[in-house]
Formats: structure tokens, sequence, C-alpha cells
């Protein structure tokens, strides 16, 4: 596999004000201010030792021009694991998961006045954990996830949320193997499904996992379209995924190459990139990125692809947040 894409140039932001960090935060953009919110840690004692994973409820926000978080009020319930849209409304959370499940419920984050609003806006037509969207003709694109929280199903559905009608459809569902913790990115009105994980039955009938490299594309027009499988399996890697120069950047994740070792000893999860050029439907190696993460948002704002947080391995987070120039 051939380096072909440019070297991205990165700059670390203001540390999450929190000791530990989150895994499944969301993350968008509402008049100009950076809003992250939700995710889950261990913040006892780590999960190695046995320590309960916890979901929180706090939101931050860094206004435009502003170097440093804030406290906004808190989401109604504690939540992470979804997907997050910016949309001009403000930013729309999808669903995810607490320690109750996964849930439908999805909410409209707005940056006025230099407060956070939060108000409740039309429920998934299902729970949905582990899903990604993007937004597209103004509309908002869901599609993959879990019903239920561990990985005992892998949805192939996609949902659309019209905004101004404040309502939800059924889109046409990817013909293949459904997944969670996928990629996904829109250039002009064609959206992109890349990589991510799928469930098969295990030797003792329990599911596992199944390490996905296909990569899909759909428009309206053309319906899906099987792309050219990604060099690598790649998951959990920050999404929507950031699309530089017309070319789509998968930014670390977890490559499934780390095997054998317990979330005591793990080494931590690769920063290597990749990039899909969709004019030549062709992969390549994108270098070294800044930090190794999975599990997290991305979220493009003041001409960067801002990551927040995530695992650094599992159990263990980050509470850095960093930017790569777009």
């Amino acid at each position: 596999m051939q380096n072909c894409a440019q070297s991205l140039e990165w700059k670390r932001l203001a540390d999450l004000p929190d000791a530990e960090g989150f895994a499944g935060m969301y993350a968008g953009v509402s008049n100009g201010a950076l809003i992250v919110a939700g995710g889950a840690n261990f913040p006892e004692k780590p999960l190695w030792e046995g320590g309960p994973k916890r979901w929180t409820d706090r939101v931050f926000v860094m206004p435009a021009g502003n170097p440093g978080w804030q406290d906004a009020t808190p989401l109604p319930k504690p939540l992470g694991y979804g997907a997050t849209a910016s949309l001009p409304q403000g930013v729309l959370f999808i669903g995810g998961s607490n320690a109750g499940g996964a849930v439908a419920d999805c909410y409209m984050l707005t940056y006025e006045a230099g407060q956070v609003s939060c108000r409740e806006v039309a429920p998934l037509p299902t729970p949905l954990t582990g899903h990604s969207a993007v937004v597209m003709g103004g509309k908002v694109y869901v599609q993959g996830g879990s019903v239920a929280v561990g990985e005992q199903d892998a949805e192939a559905r996609m949902w659309v949320y019209d905004p101004a009608a404040d309502a939800w459809s059924e889109g046409e569902a990817m013909p293949c193997r459904g997944r969670f913790l996928h990629q996904m990115a829109v250039i002009g009105s064609t959206l992109y499904v890349l990589g991510g994980i799928g469930i098969v039955p295990g030797e003792d009938g329990r599911m596992v996992r199944e390490m996905l490299t296909d990569a899909w594309s759909w428009n309206a027009t053309t319906g899906w379209r099987r792309l050219e499988h990604l060099p690598h399996y790649c998951g959990a890697a920050p999404t929507p995924a950031p699309v530089i120069n017309g070319c789509i950047y998968l930014l670390g994740g977890d490559d499934a190459t780390i095997k054998g070792y317990t979330p005591a000893n793990h080494p931590g999860f690769h920063n290597q990139s990749l990039c899909y050029n969709p004019g030549t439907n062709t992969w390549c190696d994108a270098g070294e990125i800044a930090v190794a993460r999975a599990v997290l948002p991305c979220a493009e704002w003041s001409g960067m692809a801002v990551i927040v947080n995530g695992e650094q391995r599992p159990g263990k987070r980050s509470n850095q947040v960093w930017g790569a120039i777009m």
C-alpha cells in the first residue's frame, strides 16, 4: 500500500476538564461553538480491577475564539455511544446507550447568547447504539448500530431525519452485513460507509465480532454501490470521518492487529491513518496521526477536524482534544 495522501498537521487543544476523559462522546458545532457531551469512563477504579462503567450527562462548550472549555447545563440523562449531526438548528444527539441499555432519544443542543440549550426532538424509530451519522442535503442519515448493548446484533438499516418536519423515515438498507462502530463520511450528494464490526454466531452459539473491511457509497440516484475494500480492518475511528481535499481520512481507531492482550497490559491502539480517494476508488496509507484513539467523535470546527477524548486502550480513556488542520 502506497503512501499517497498529504501529511496532516495536528494542533492540541485544551484538555477536557475531566481527569479520566470519556469514550463514546457526542461532538458537534452550533453557532461557531464546539459542543461535546456524554460518553462513559471508569472513574472509580480501572476496568481490569473491576471498576464499574459510568455514563455521564456532562456538557462542555468551547466558543469560537475561546481557547478553554466551559461547563454547560447537563443532558437530561447520562448518555454515550450515539451519533452526532451538526445542523443549522443546532447539534443533534442521536440515540446511544446508558446503564439501562440502548435508547432512541434524540436531543437538539443549541449555543446562543453564551448558553447551551437542550430540547428533545423526535426519537429514532428504534433504540440504537454504536451507529454513525452524516448530514447531506439538509437531512441526517443514520446507518447501522445495534438495537441492544452487548454486541448482540448489528443493523443494516438506514434512518433519515428531516429537521424541518422533526420526523424520521426509513431509508434504503445496506445490501450487506449490518455493522456498528463503523465510519461514515459525505461528499456532495453521496454518503460513504466504511469498515466497522459485524456479528456472527461463535462456536459456542454466542455472537462474536466479525471485523469488516468492505466499503460502500449511497446516493439517491444510484443507491448502494460497493467500493474498493479497505486495505486493512478499521473500526471505531473518529466519525464522521473528515474530508480533506476531496479525500476521506480514517484517523486511527482499531485495526484488530493487537491480539492476545488483556486490558491491563494492552499496548494501545495504532496511530496510523488511511485515505480514500473517491475519484479513483483507491486507498492509501495516510501516515501517523497525533495520537492513537478509538471510539470517539469527530467535528469540523475552526478549520480543523477535531477528535475528542476516546480510548487509548480498552478501559483506558484520554481527556485530550486534538485538531487536524483541514
